[in-house]
């Protein structure tokens, strides 16, 4: 059995992804699909667990890690070990016409239990992401994570860990020259999306030219207890029509894997990094803060802000709290107003 789960909260706006079509809408660009063979060596964390065996030792699980001060990972984890593998990524790559060799490409990684179709929800309303970065006249790359959507889903436990995910997005964006001439590279994210694009950076220091962060803080106040609201259900159970084996490859519809929720990290500082960042966070993002990201931590006015203290050797930073606005900030109806102050944001930083 793999152990990947499905957030059944999530169901219903993955199946209008689906509906989702940016080519479709928009004459101005092309965007081509396909699947990116990638050689990883990751470091991740041996864990003392096994799949569960039903829906009540996955919610026992569940229960153990929302607890106040739970040790359950510390007593899970055996320890650190190498993973090396190779996998195939679904990815996504649009180009607006008379894409210019010194031009910028965004290189966009989702969070989890949601895929790609995250930067093209809305496609056609203004709330579409990837339509506001072609319509600046950049390239925009999207994939589906490794164990989400389209791309390989192996081992939940023991191989989709959030070590992995980095050693992934690090190799797309080494092959992303490949598939595209262009000058500069801005990396944006969400949420989980986010931490990953932190820990990267941490790695590699001036990966991209720019960097955006969304629906993020330095800390996660809200995470046990919003954890605890998913409904999160053994995906084979909660949708046997697509995930009956896991082998049926359909577009995602909100898989999450053990082995993320066991390996989130402690955010790294990443002194390497002398670029611009943007850090965008909702007002009412329970997740990163509990409800209330105007909550001052420190030195820092606000939870978002604290993000500065990853990147001390930043050459800028802005944060841009978003009134009335929760964790998918590309779903409210603040949408198109945080995506067109994104772009404007990106073009003076670059």
């Amino acid at each position: 059995m793999r152990s990947s789960f499905i957030l059944t909260s999530f169901s219903a706006l993955a199946l209008s992804f689906i509906s989702q079509s940016v080519s479709a809408q928009a004459p101005s660009y092309t965007c081509s699909e396909f699947f990116v063979p990638v050689n990883v060596t990751a470091q991740t964390v041996q864990l003392n667990v096994t799949a569960p065996q039903d829906q009540s030792e996955l919610t026992g699980i569940l229960t153990q890690l929302s607890w106040v001060d739970s040790t359950y990972v510390q007593d899970v984890t055996i320890g650190p070990t190498t993973l090396e593998a190779n996998y195939k990524i679904w990815s996504q790559l649009c180009v607006p016409n008379g894409f210019p060799a010194d031009g910028i490409v965004e290189f966009a990684i989702h969070a989890s239990a949601i895929n790609h179709t995250y930067w093209t929800y809305g496609n056609g309303t203004g709330s579409s992401y990837a339509v506001a970065a072609l319509n600046a006249g950049h390239a925009i790359f999207m994939y589906d994570q490794i164990g989400e959507g389209n791309s390989d889903k192996p081992d939940g436990i023991q191989e989709v860990q959030i070590g992995t995910e980095i050693a992934v997005a690090a190799a797309l964006i080494d092959n992303l020259p490949s598939l595209l001439t262009y000058g500069k590279i801005v990396g944006v994210a969400h949420a989980h999306g986010s931490v990953v694009m932190i820990a990267l950076i941490a790695e590699k220091g001036n990966i991209f030219d720019a960097t955006v962060l969304t629906a993020i803080a330095e800390a996660t106040a809200g995470l046990s207890a919003g954890l605890t609201a998913l409904n999160i259900q053994i995906a084979s159970e909660a949708a046997p029509e697509l995930w009956y084996d896991l082998v049926q490859v359909q577009q995602g519809r909100g898989l999450l894997s053990l082995g993320i929720l066991l390996t989130l990290p402690t955010n790294s500082v990443a002194q390497g990094y002398t670029n611009p960042l943007l850090v965008v966070t909702g007002e009412h993002d329970f997740f990163m803060c509990g409800g209330d990201c105007h909550q001052t931590q420190g030195n820092f006015d606000s939870l978002p802000a604290a993000v500065q203290g990853l990147f001390p050797n930043a050459s800028s930073f802005t944060v841009n709290i978003v009134d009335n606005t929760g964790h998918f900030i590309f779903m409210h109806t603040s949408a198109p107003d945080t995506i067109n102050s994104i772009q404007a944001w990106v073009g003076q930083a670059l």
